[in-house]
Order: structure tokens, then sequence, then C-alpha cells
């Protein structure tokens, strides 16, 4: 075939039959095929404000941080439901297209930072401080390393940051609180409430018996979502580890001695005292009437130092400046007093009142283990690129695991949050990266290890099984819908007694003839303010009082959410010197700044136009390309 076209295009007409058709023919995969990339097919452009672009792996990665932050904050695997209950993906997504929102603006206007202003902002942050108080540039690298970043790639943000800061500046910086406001808002704060109120407890509520069983029935037919079993997922996981692998290392003496002596220069604390003479000579003789029994108090008295200023503080030997006065102050035993010292400011006596205890096989077990876990790195690199070149030959993990020299461990069942069918939270290793991504994953599928940044360990994981959530039946869970019937069946009838309560009140009756015969007590409660919260006050009730006008009843739950406090207003008075505090009032002002900056923003919006890719966003929180 490809001879007889060979032959048919060298011929004359026919070349250029040939010649038209293949043109057809490009132009058809430049319009209908590669086309499709430019109108979304395979986009990973996931919002676009003006001409400044978001892409999917960039909100990816805040997605995950953000995602692994909070799970670190609840100590379990965070599921993508419970990610968006907690509003993360609208939260990450508002905060990219307001930082676009501002590049692009900044683009508009020509804005730019120079090379000496970011390198003054990145050597001024805290965050790259080392032992000596100063900018480090291993304690920087190594940040940038366990936060997924180049140096490069965190300048690039560092100078957009600075532009996006320029411009907020410029918009919403002191604008200043109208007084009337700051004001309004001392009254609000400072106004103060007293009720007569009494607490409705269980006793209300009187016996419960237990349920029939068409009434337990039909609660849990009510209630069936929450009584369903999870999907479970059976995990084999392999972890390296440089804190496991650390007893492995063997750490050199001398170097095990140097860290002791940093871990005592930073942790060792001593309460130095000093006193500053003019001289040699009237140091000592000041210290042969010490060594006489004269207090080197009474010493400090004679020559007009205050008890403030004899105490140098309780001090680390780093934080002490004059090396003379350091040497001598941690050579000294508790109570001691030093020779004559030549310092910077003079000759002087120190004396050591108190000493915190150090334990010495602690403190070197201490520096070993840590040093151990720092050389540990190195040999877990080694031992990540040994199973990353046996994972492509298609092995299993447990395979794998034994030709390299570990081992796996097997997690037969475990939900999204953690916990296995017991509920027993299980203690898993990098549990919220690995959860999430297991339960995005599939029985067979190859998965890419997830690496936890803080201790540097790498977690392999296959999915070797998987249980579908279903629907409990009753007779699984009777024990937990019976309760939960109950402690539903006892805050009804204590609300509705609260509410009988309350409108009788209404109707004239008083907190106390209706209290008499519950035997419940009438309190007079302190005078609350709206931040107060006091045993059975919770903040439910508190509002409720605020909302509640003098003279009035009203009744919200106690602070337990079982019971039910009923209560009269009695007295509202705000004091005549109201004021609202330093902080309160600056964060009034920022409020109003980032009020004033927020309108600003959207009105940017309004005009370069905001536009979402649904079908990218739903990709990158692990949605698939579906609705």
């Amino acid at each position: 075939m490809l001879t007889g076209i060979r032959t048919t295009f060298a011929t004359g007409f026919m070349r250029y039959v040939l010649i038209a058709l293949m043109s057809v023919l490009v132009g058809s995969f430049a319009i209908w095929g590669i086309g499709d990339i430019f109108r979304g097919g395979t986009s990973t452009t996931l919002a676009s404000i003006g001409s400044t672009h978001i892409s999917q792996q960039t909100f990816q990665t805040m997605y995950n941080r953000e995602v692994q932050n909070l799970g670190r904050m609840l100590g379990r695997g965070v599921t993508p439901d419970q990610a968006r209950s907690f509003g993360i993906e609208q939260r990450v997504l508002s905060q990219l297209v307001t930082d676009a929102t501002l590049d692009e603006r900044g683009r508009q206007l020509g804005l730019g930072i120079d090379d000496e202003t970011i390198r003054t902002r990145i050597v001024s942050s805290p965050s790259f401080r080392g032992p000596s108080g100063q900018f480090d540039i291993n304690v920087f690298r190594e940040l940038l390393r366990q936060n997924g970043f180049t140096e490069q790639s965190y300048i690039d943000i560092e100078r957009r940051l600075a532009v996006r800061q320029q411009l907020a500046g410029a918009v919403s910086d002191r604008l200043g609180t109208p007084q009337l406001l700051i004001d309004t808002l001392a009254r609000y704060q400072a106004e103060t409430r007293t009720a007569q109120f009494v607490t409705i407890g269980a006793r209300a509520a009187g016996d419960v018996p237990a349920p029939e069983a068409s009434v337990l029935q039909a609660y849990f037919e009510a209630n069936k979502a929450s009584f369903r079993a999870p999907e479970y997922r059976k995990l084999v996981l392999l972890t390296l580890s440089p804190q496991d692998q650390a007893a492995f290392v063997q750490v050199p003496d001398a170097d095990i001695d140097a860290e002791v002596q940093r871990l005592r220069d930073t942790g060792e604390k001593r309460t130095i005292q000093q006193i500053v003479f003019p001289s040699a000579e009237e140091a000592q003789a000041a210290l042969t009437r010490i060594r006489a029994g004269l207090e080197f108090a009474e010493v400090a008295k004679e020559r007009n130092i205050s008890e403030t200023d004899l105490t140098l503080g309780h001090l680390a030997r780093a934080e002490v400046a004059d090396a003379q006065v350091r040497d001598a102050a941690f050579a000294l035993a508790e109570g001691a007093v030093s020779d004559p010292i030549r310092g910077s400011f003079g000759t002087v006596l120190v004396r050591v009142t108190k000493i915190d205890a150090i334990n010495a096989e602690a403190l070197r077990e201490q520096a070993r283990t840590r040093l151990a876990v720092e050389l540990a790195r190195n040999a877990v690199n080694d031992l990540h690129d040994k199973v990353e070149r046996e994972r492509a030959t298609g092995l299993p993990l447990a395979d794998i695991a034994a030709k390299v020299g570990l081992t796996v461990s097997v997690v037969d069942a475990v939900d999204q949050t953690g916990a296995d069918p017991a509920g027993v939270q299980l203690n898993l290793t990098g549990a919220n990266l690995v959860l999430p991504a297991a339960f995005r994953a599939d029985v067979g599928m190859e998965n890419d290890p997830v690496q936890v940044r803080e201790t540097g360990a790498f977690i392999w994981f296959e999915v070797a099984a998987i249980t579908p959530a279903r629907d409990r039946t009753l007779d699984e869970v009777k024990d937990r819908v019976e309760a939960r019937w109950r402690e539903d069946e006892v805050k009804g009838r204590i609300t509705k007694a609260a509410t009988e309560m309350t409108e009788a009140i209404r109707q004239g009756k008083t907190l106390a003839e209706l209290a008499a015969p519950l035997s419940l007590e009438v309190k007079t409660s302190r005078a609350f303010t709206r931040q107060t919260t006091e045993g059975d006050w919770g903040t439910g009730a508190i509002q409720a009082l605020f909302a509640t006008p003098k003279g009035q009843a009203g009744n919200a739950p106690a602070a337990d959410g079982i019971d039910r406090i009923v209560f009269v207003t009695e007295d509202i008075a705000v004091p005549a010197d109201a004021a609202v505090d330093a902080r309160t009032q600056a964060q009034l002002t920022q409020s109003i700044e980032d009020d004033i900056l927020g309108q600003y923003i959207a009105r940017l919006q309004k005009d370069y136009g905001v536009s979402i890719n649904q079908t990218v966003l739903r990709r990158a929180i692990g949605g698939g390309d579906g609705g």
C-alpha cells in the first residue's frame, strides 16, 4: 500500500490531489483533535481572573496542605466530605482568587519589588533564624524542603506577596475608626444583665420506660443514617522513617559530646547574681567578708544595689553575654560565690542561687537520638530509592519490603476517620495523609507514597480489599439506638417542661410559684456580660438572655446541652465609663480595613471577570470529572 501511495504521489495530477487530502486531514486534527486542548478537554487551568490563571496543581498543593493541617489538629485522617464540611475547598479557592486578583492588578500597574528588598524580607523573617538568633541558611533550606519549595519558587512567592501587600496597604492602611462606632461597641461590650432563673434537669423528665419495639424500630428507621456502617478498607503499609532507622545508626562519641554541650548551653539554666566592684582589691576584700559569714545580699546593699539589679536572671549558658561571667557561673555549685572575675564592666563576684537539675544520662540519650535520626535520613533516602526501583518491577509491597530489608504492616479494616469496626481509633503513622489517598485509590492500584514532612517518613500503601458502606440492622446496634432514643426523649421532655413554664410566666405567673411544686431552686445570677460563661450558663443561654427584654421570660439549653434554663431578665446596665480596650480597638480597625480591601477586590473581580472551571475543580479534590 505504501509503495502504491509513493508511486501515485510521484505522478503529476494525483500528487496535488494527495497534497490537498493530507492538508484536509492535518487541518481536521488541528480543529477537532488538538483544538480540544484549548477548549478545556484536558485543561489544567482551574480559574482565571483577567489574564492571570490558577492551575489545578497550585490549588491541589494548597488544598492538600490545608487538609493535612486539619488532620494534625484533629489527630486523624480527614475525608473529602469532612474537608468540604469545614469549607476547605471554598476557603482555598477564595484565597487563590483573591491573590490572583491582586497579582493581575499589580501586573497592570507595573508594580515590582527589587531583589534587595526580597532578600531583606527573607533574612529578617523569624522563621529562618538559627540558634544564634540570626538568619541561618541551613534552617531556611530545611524549612523549604519540608514544605516542598525550591529557593527560586519561594522567592517568587515572596515577591508576589510583597506586591500584594503594597496594593493592600495603599488601599486600606491607616483608615482609622469612627469614634461613634468605638463608643457603640464599648456600650455593647460593657452592658451587663442579671436574671432570676431555675435549671430544669432530668428529674423533670420523670421515669422513661424502655421503648416498645415498634417505637424503637420507627426511631431507628428515621435515624438510620446515624447508625450506618462506613466503608472500610484493608491496607498494606510500608513505612520508612528516620526514627525507625535511627536504631541501626552508630553515632561517634565525639559528636554526642558536642551535642550534649550544645543542649546544656540552651537547656541548663541557673539563677545568677552579680556584684560589680571598681577594683580587684575591693572585690577580694568583699569575698573575704562573705566567706567569714557576711551575706552576699548585704554586700550588695552596702553598694546600693537593689534586689532587681543584683540578679541577672534565670539564664541558660547561651543567654549570658559576658563570657568570663558565664564560664564562672556555670562552674559554681548552687549557693557558691566565685573568686573575683575580670568581666566586661569591671571586677565582679558571682553567686548562683538556683540550678535546674539536668539528668546527664537522659541528656546524653537525647543527644544520641537526635544525631542518630539526622544521620538516618541518608539511609532513608537510599532505601527510598531502592523501594522505588523495585516498584518499577510491579512487585507487591510485601515482596519489595522483604527484598530491601523492611517489613510491611497490615490494617485489616479502617474507615476514613482512622477507626476500626469496633470504633477504636487506630494509631497510624501519617494517617491524615495516607487515609485520604487510600480512600481515593482502588484495589490493585499502584499509588505514589506520601511523605510526612515533619518527620521525614515515607509511607507506601496498597488497598488490599474494600468493604462497602452499608445500612446496619437494628439488631446490630440496638443498644446504641435505645441509648440515643432515651437521650432524645429526656431532652424532649425537659424542653417541653421549660417551654410550658416560660409560657406560664408570660401569662402572669411568677418564677417562684412555678418552681415551688417542682422543688426547683430559684437563683439570681451575677451581672453577666455578653462574653460570660459560667456554670449552667453557656454561650447559647447568654445569647438568649441578651435577646430578652427586661422583665420578660425566656429559656435556653444549659451548658451540658441536656438541661434547660428558664429565666426572667432582671436588670440591664451600662457602666458610665465603658471603654474599648486597645486590643479590641485594633481588631475593629483591622476589620474595617479588611472590609474596605474586600470591597476593592470585589470590584476588581467584577471588572476583570472571574471564571471557575468546575470540572477541573472536582478533579483537583478527587471528585473525578463527573457532576
